[in-house]
């Protein structure tokens, strides 16, 4: 048997951001990006289906493939910020048609979660302003036979003491015939 393509959906919600105790008052984003194991050729797409009314200061978005929450404002210590944002990661990959499960198994699935934050004021030209201030990864332990389902409070460094409430379920959603080949994924 030859290759097959695998399509599987990482769903993302950022739920919750909780301030326990930043040092600086300002504007702040958290940004989100899937990435797999070189082993494999993959081509990764980035969707936000869910736009709520409630865009705080400015509206999620996707800048250069990575997932952008809202963008809020962060005051007092001990502040909570609901941001309700879904972001789908649907991944594309070349996979040997004979060892499904082991060739998915060794995809090394990483979600990177960055906190980015500006003491100025945000808007839409100011995307320069802001910088990323800290960075943490989660290694997602996928199964193909049972998915994915996680929901964990993913905690920043002691120097920016936060968190943000992360939801991710993932699975198998199609296997085919390629009709991506190599060069485009």
């Amino acid at each position: 048997m030859g290759e097959l393509q695998c399509t599987l959906e990482f769903s993302t919600e950022l739920h919750k951001f909780i301030n326990v105790d930043l040092f600086q008052r300002g504007f702040y984003q958290v940004r989100s990006a899937l990435k797999t194991s070189t082993k494999l050729p993959v081509k990764v797409e980035v969707n936000l289906p869910k736009n709520s009314s409630c865009t705080l200061v400015f509206p999620a978005c996707i800048v250069n493939g990575t997932a952008v929450s809202k963008t809020f404002q962060i005051l007092y210590k001990n502040e909570e910020v609901i941001l309700d944002d879904i972001i789908i990661f649907k991944v594309h990959t070349l996979i040997e048609g004979h060892r499904v499960k082991e060739s998915l198994l060794k995809a090394d699935f990483q979600l990177i979660v960055e906190l980015w934050f500006t003491d100025q004021s945000f808007g839409p030209d100011q995307h320069n302003s802001i910088h990323c201030v800290s960075t943490r990864t989660l290694l997602l332990h996928f199964d193909p036979s049972r998915g994915l389902h996680h929901h964990v409070p993913l905690l920043f460094d002691y120097f920016h003491l936060c968190a943000v409430t992360i939801t991710i379920h993932a699975s198998i959603i199609a296997i085919c015939q390629p009709y991506l080949r190599c060069a485009e994924l």
